[in-house]
């Protein structure tokens, strides 16, 4: 019988699994200098991190299809995203935290959560299928339709649509997610699209006149419903 790899548990190779994981499942091309961003570290450690993962057997490194998971890395990966949006379904829903800050709390309390209280959450909380902002927890129902909705860049104008989520590569942004709770633009608002060029969308929430205006830097990061 093959000796076992131990696999690492550390916050810092849970990260790398988490950036991966939702690069790929977002079907984005897996570059080092996109996942040093993401982190904050510098391409020479994120090499160095992917190494290290590849030899606990996390990852796979192939020169033609570039970063893997492995199914063991897919797991590990899944199992702390679970953990993560459960958290923050807790913070918000429950507790009233604040929709902009909640991303960040539930990344300092992740890795501390039992398998039985993530299970008593999950029952307690409804057995949710999103976090607060939209996206789906791994192996959900609506996954792959939520994952493949449109951007708010693509709606036409005189279009209404309905947000469906906010990115997580949004998440990161503070000054799109504090616009976003400004005009209280979250999963399940209504608006109809007034115009939309190269540098904005303007658009209307239903029952609302005025009208709002978001970048189109930003607006790509916002994913709504498949127009009728």
């Amino acid at each position: 019988m093959a000796q076992q790899v131990q696999r690492p548990s550390s916050a810092t190779a849970n990260e790398y699994l988490i950036q991966i994981y939702l690069l790929l499942r977002e079907r984005r091309p897996i570059v080092g200098a996109r996942i040093a961003e993401r982190i904050g570290v510098s391409a020479a450690a994120v090499s160095q991190a992917l190494k290290r993962l590849e030899q606990h057997r996390l990852v796979v490194l192939d020169p033609d299809d570039g970063v893997r998971l492995t199914q063991h890395g897919t797991v590990q990966a899944e199992h702390t995203i679970r953990r993560h949006y459960l958290l923050e379904r807790l913070l918000v829903d429950v507790l009233g935290y604040d929709w902009v800050e909640v991303d960040e709390e539930a990344d300092k309390l992740e890795h501390s959560l039992s398998p039985r209280l993530e299970e008593h959450l999950f029952e307690r909380l409804g057995r949710p299928t999103t976090c607060p902002h939209g996206n789906p927890f791994p192996g959900s129902p609506d996954e792959r339709r939520l994952l493949d909705a449109p951007r708010l860049t693509g709606v036409r104008a005189g279009e209404r649509t309905a947000i469906l989520r906010i990115t997580e590569e949004a998440e990161e942004n503070g000054d799109l997610m504090r616009r976003l709770d400004q005009h209280r633009l979250k999963p399940g608002t209504r608006i109809t699209v007034s115009s939309v060029s190269d540098a904005e969308v303007v658009f209307r929430k239903e029952g609302a006149g005025q009208e709002i205006a978001l970048p189109a830097g930003y607006a790509r990061y916002v994913r709504v419903e498949t127009a009728n």
